[in-house]
């Protein structure tokens, strides 16, 4: 919750109208959410938080370490190339709802997070893993020209 509203505060005081605060303040708490999840964390990592508001755009980037994980990194990248694929990522939303419904606990990550990031923040998803085994995830919402 202060992250919530910390992040929709930062974002209506940054002009932007209070649906567009509501959607990336999600997307903020999604990806937070991952990290915290998905991290790997000794006595002196951290998870970051980057927030770039620019005129047509703003990126939200969250950086944490990881364990150098092939089969995880590459489940995150099917994920993402996943939602891609489809024309609308409304249509993604029901199909992850849909798989979600079905699944069993053990059966892992839903992928519901990156999925909601996409289709509820109108946001492209992407990642990167830098030397030293920090995973950055960053999602991109477009503004419209009105603000």
């Amino acid at each position: 919750k202060p992250v919530w509203d910390a992040t929709t505060a930062y974002f209506n005081g940054a002009g932007l109208d209070a649906d567009t605060g509501y959607a990336l303040a999600m997307v903020t708490q999604e990806l937070l959410e991952n990290a915290v999840k998905y991290g790997h964390f000794g006595p002196s990592d951290q998870i970051r938080l980057e927030i770039q508001i620019r005129r047509r755009d703003v990126t939200i980037e969250v950086t944490h370490r990881v364990e150098p994980d092939e089969a995880r990194l590459k489940r995150l990248d099917l994920t993402i190339q996943w939602i891609r694929g489809f024309q609308n990522p409304f249509e993604a939303y029901v199909e992850r709802l849909k798989a979600v419904s079905v699944a069993t606990p053990q059966q892992g990550e839903s992928g519901l997070g990156l999925v909601r990031i996409a289709y509820e923040g109108q946001s492209i998803l992407d990642f990167y893993v830098n030397e030293h085994h920090e995973l950055a995830v960053s999602a991109v919402h477009p503004l419209r020209s009105d603000h």
